[in-house]
């Protein structure tokens, strides 16, 4: 008698949960699909927790910063993908190797007729065009043949968000092991934190570390929703001014060491951007000083409205202007391609980029070239 009650007290009490497991069912595949499109079509979005494995923080597309504050959509590293291809109109290949490189397949083990070319940093290193048509490539092909004859390869180990401090960290624990004969260093841009909002919420979430949190962070998308709007939605603005070039003296003397002692050369190539010389009257180009006294009087105007875009520029600018005249004390050979970009003009900067730093693939070839035309490309 008393399991007859129960059956009908279960029954009851499934049917009054189900128009609630209906809704968070729903909510779930409309995250899901929402994380899909604003991930360029990232499949894990969908199959997790059955997807590919991940152990990082990737906040998703969908979360868009305030007007005074950038945020670049980085795709997610090592994960091979097709891309479109607006020249060839159609998706090509974008992948990377068991190590995490792209570019030229190589293994620790060098040949002696090899000469091995590794460009580091962010991602503008990295790319976000297919394997034939990034940077990296476009500059193997334009290479002229070295003098000694040796095969060249080209190894893209470029990391999206690295900057001074972790390409040494990672030249140190993983890319020393290859044995580069020439390493190509383009970067500036990351010396600065390009969304405090993000970067704050991005610590915030990585101190999530019960046990609960590691079962449901991205497996139950929403949760993983939920929880990343709240902690944007709780962060205190915060407005970045002015880059840390005492850190990027330290890491990159230190880089330029460590690959001299390793048999190999150090070459600093000048970042280049969507960004024109001048600018409200200042040469953006010339002395680093300038441009930090410049930041100041922004800084100190009442009547400054804050434009990420144009503190950003101009702190890139100043680190590239300071990290030139550090290589003159440090013996490094400078590859500047900034006047070319500039002399090309407003327009055809536009159809080079992307976004400020990032480049189309027009971008990609021109500064591809311009690189290996340097004469400090022919050993």
């Amino acid at each position: 008698m008393v399991q007859q009650r129960r059956r009908p007290l279960f029954a009851l009490i499934a049917l009054a949960l189900s128009p609630a497991l209906v809704v968070a069912l729903s909510a779930e595949a409309v995250v899901r699909v929402k994380f899909f499109f604003g991930n360029g079509h990232d499949w894990f979005y969908i199959t997790s927790p059955f997807g590919h494995a991940h152990g990082e923080t990737y906040l998703p597309t969908y979360v868009r910063p305030a007007k005074d504050q950038i945020v670049f959509n980085w795709q997610r590293p090592c994960v091979d993908r097709m891309v479109y291809s607006p020249v060839r109109g159609r998706e090509l290949p974008r992948t990377w190797d068991e190590h995490c490189l792209r570019g030229d397949r190589v293994t620790t083990q060098k040949a002696a007729d090899e000469y091995r070319i590794i460009f580091v940093c962010g991602s503008t290193v990295e790319d976000g065009q297919s394997d034939e048509e990034m940077m990296t490539a476009q500059f193997k092909r334009a290479l002229p043949p070295i003098r000694s004859g040796k095969r060249v390869t080209v190894v893209n180990a470029g990391k999206a968000g690295y900057e001074s401090r972790r390409v040494r960290e990672y030249y140190e624990t993983s890319l020393r092991a290859f044995s580069p004969d020439l390493v190509i260093y383009y970067e500036a841009w990351n010396e600065q934190p390009s969304d405090l909002n993000f970067i704050q919420t991005d610590a915030r979430l990585a101190q999530f570390r019960n046990r609960a949190h590691r079962l449901l962070y991205y497996r139950w998308m929403t949760y993983t929703y939920l929880l990343e709007k709240f902690e944007f939605s709780t962060t205190t603005k915060q407005h970045f001014w002015k880059t840390d070039l005492t850190t990027r003296r330290h890491h990159f003397s230190e880089r330029a060491r460590e690959v001299r002692a390793d048999g190999g050369q150090f070459v600093f190539v000048t970042q280049v951007l969507r960004f024109p010389r001048m600018w409200k009257g200042l040469d953006t180009f010339g002395d680093y000083h300038a441009i930090e006294a410049f930041i100041d009087r922004l800084k100190a105007d009442p009547h400054y409205t804050y434009d990420a875009e144009e503190v950003s520029a101009l702190n890139q600018r100043r680190a590239v202007g300071y990290t030139i005249e550090l290589c003159r004390e440090l013996g490094v050979p400078v590859i500047d391609i900034r006047q070319p970009i500039e002399d090309a003009g407003e327009a055809e900067r536009k159809a080079m980029f992307e976004d400020v730093p990032h480049r189309t693939v027009k971008g990609d070839r021109i500064v591809g070239e311009l690189i290996a035309r340097d004469p400090a490309m022919v050993p």
